[in-house]
């Protein structure tokens, strides 16, 4: 079944900041996982980050091999506590909708009046979507970071998480066994009966959940929320059937490695233990519902 609670938004500071800035570091790799990193113009549309490459170019061939990346936006000072920064992973594609790419290209305009409008039929425009991000902060008072100090730590602390709903301690060891899913509107993303094959985490769009027996309503699906999760402990076929409502990009981690996941998260964190008690729960109830 699928979790019913809301996604963490993602904190205002947080999106001001990436407003004030104007570049940023984007860290891309092969599939094979040869890394390569660059300094590009942004702009940003909420917490949505947009930038411009050579459709030639490295980082373009990176993102249409392996669409997840890593990025670094900050400022630097002297004076350690007055550093700031954001530092986060997302999904990155192409955009291909003319009336987006003539939007995104205003953003430019208005961030960058000084930028002569060069020819834009060789370059590309690229979305960043965030799966998670950090927002370091030393202005704090309670940063502890003193003026001088050689090795000072920066004061980081998780400002969004795609993976809010799932409290696991180590969230970037998750992130190694993902790869990134996408379904055009209207197609059938797993089918009732099917195999329990993946563990499922909507990034942007929205997907249904379709009961096989028709009897429960609906449930809508966005960012944040996730679905497959009890199927495959329970190592049985599917109970819904998920369609795309919009053009949807999923996160997906194989059965094995969810499993091994869990069994390495229960017992140390009990917010976790009682999602997954809920799911079976919630199951158990509809089957004896059924009968």
């Amino acid at each position: 079944m699928s979790s019913q609670r809301q996604p963490v938004a993602v904190p205002q500071k947080v999106i001001d900041y990436l407003a004030s800035e104007k570049t940023m570091t984007l860290a891309t790799a092969t599939p094979g996982g040869v890394p390569y990193a660059t300094t590009l113009l942004y702009v940003n549309d909420g917490p949505s980050i947009y930038f411009w490459s050579r459709s030639s170019s490295t980082v373009a061939r990176h993102v249409e091999q392996n669409p997840l990346v890593a990025f670094t936006v900050d400022t630097y000072a002297d004076d350690l506590r007055h550093v700031r920064g954001v530092q986060g992973t997302g999904e990155c594609s192409v955009i291909l909708s003319g009336l987006e790419i003539a939007r995104v290209a205003d953003l430019f305009g208005r961030q960058f009046p000084d930028l002569q409008p060069g020819a834009t039929i060789s370059i590309s425009f690229f979305r960043v979507v965030p799966t998670g991000l950090h927002y370091i902060d030393n202005t704090d008072q309670g940063a502890g970071v003193a003026a001088g100090t050689f090795g000072a730590e920066f004061h980081k602390q998780r400002a969004f998480s795609i993976f809010s709903e799932l409290p696991f301690q180590q969230v970037e060891t998750i992130v190694a066994e993902l790869r990134t899913v996408q379904h055009a509107a209207g197609e059938v993303v797993v089918r009732a009966g099917g195999p329990a094959d993946k563990f499922l985490v909507v990034v942007e769009g929205e997907v249904e959940v379709v009961t096989e027996d028709g009897d429960q309503e609906p449930v809508v699906l966005g960012p944040g929320r996730f679905f497959g999760e009890t199927a495959i402990l329970r190592n049985a076929p599917r109970a819904a059937t998920v369609r795309a409502l919009t053009d949807v990009t999923l996160l997906a981690m194989e059965r094995d490695s969810f499993r091994d996941m869990v069994a390495q998260s229960l017992g140390t964190t009990g917010d976790f233990d009682q999602i997954i008690a809920a799911r079976l729960k919630e199951l158990a109830h509809s089957e004896s519902s059924a009968a």
